[in-house]
């Protein structure tokens, strides 16, 4: 932000007013995150401290759910590859069979990551008898026993209760998950037999995830591919892109008259295209992105390079700046 002098002002009847500084545009910063060169890791950044606050696994989780109080909406791993069919049923013992892989039925969330865009939407009350049965689909190389049955019994300000059980299996287990405001997200994994698990940091510590997520052709009937990119904080982060301008030149007006998205996906996938010649990841320069944080700073990002001086890829270099 530019820095600004605010003026004493004096009068009888009231006390003086201090000068308000703003802090000035910062230096341009650069960094590089390693993925992995199959993009197992996900590393959650922070512009202003210019480090990596947290890693965790891409495929440490199933499903995730809002942490908020007033929050119910369920989440798929898309980088994961999870999708999930809606059986309609409230009765486990009636579940044993799930659509075929390609089956249109599966449903998908919409790599915006927005509450209104989850494929199973809003489940709460949809049956007299108590919430539907959901078969979920893990990717069968990261699990082999890949189609469990889940419902969520109850959602309140507090806690999740969910039932699941393996497909073909009539004993359910039942598990307590606590909701926790710090957090964007609680998250559950079905692996050693269900388990809480929690992959991210505080919600109010960092600004962008470089991770693999799905992302949706829906010009190709819904084509359903699995990408490596960056997505921002949905806590109170909103984002633009600008292929117009060049990287110096986005400060001043240029910044505040954006048009900013809370969609996490702005910045996305595509600053970078696979070059089937070469068999190696070209760079986009002319697409830069502003990032309107937590905090209300703008940072400006403008990615560099895909892989590290090694050649490996999954090793994004980017230089970054507080443009307002």
């Amino acid at each position: 932000k530019y820095l600004l002098f605010a003026s004493l002002l004096f009068a009888s009847c009231q006390k003086d007013d201090l000068p308000v500084t703003l802090p000035q545009k910062g230096e341009v910063e650069y960094s590089l995150v390693e993925m992995g060169e199959d993009y197992t890791d996900q590393l959650f950044f922070n512009f202003e401290t210019n480090s990596v606050v947290h890693v965790s696994q891409v495929n440490s989780w199933d499903l995730a759910f809002d942490a908020g109080v007033g929050g119910f909406h369920m989440y798929m791993n898309g980088g994961a590859d999870v999708l999930v069919y809606n059986t309609h049923e409230t009765d486990f013992t009636k579940v044993t069979t799930a659509p075929g892989v390609l089956s249109e039925e599966w449903l998908f969330d919409r790599p915006c990551g927005l509450g209104d865009s989850t494929g199973i939407g809003d489940w709460r009350g949809k049956t007299a008898t108590g919430s539907e049965i959901f078969i979920v689909k893990l990717n069968s190389t990261y699990i082999t026993n890949n189609l469990k049955k889940v419902r969520i019994v109850l959602v309140d300000g507090s806690k999740y209760v969910l039932e699941y059980a393996d497909l073909d299996e009539n004993i359910t287990h039942t598990i307590t998950i606590p909701k926790d405001d710090k957090y964007n997200y609680v998250y559950f994994s079905f692996d050693k037999g269900g388990q809480a698990v929690q992959p991210d940091p505080p919600k109010d510590t960092w600004d962008i995830v470089f991770t693999r997520y799905r992302f949706i052709y829906y010009d190709l009937d819904n084509f359903k591919y699995i990408v490596s990119g960056v997505l921002t904080n949905p806590y109170n982060t909103t984002s633009a892109a600008d292929s117009t301008d060049k990287f110096a030149d986005i400060t001043g007006s240029k910044v505040t008259e954006l048009t900013y998205s809370d969609h996490r996906d702005i910045i996305g996938f595509d600053w970078k295209e696979y070059n089937f010649d070469t068999k190696s990841y070209d760079m986009h320069p002319e697409k830069n992105y502003v990032i309107k944080n937590r905090n209300g700073n703008y940072w400006k990002i403008h990615f560099l390079d895909f892989y590290n001086k090694q050649g490996v890829k999954g090793c994004p270099s980017f230089e970054f700046q507080r443009a307002y």
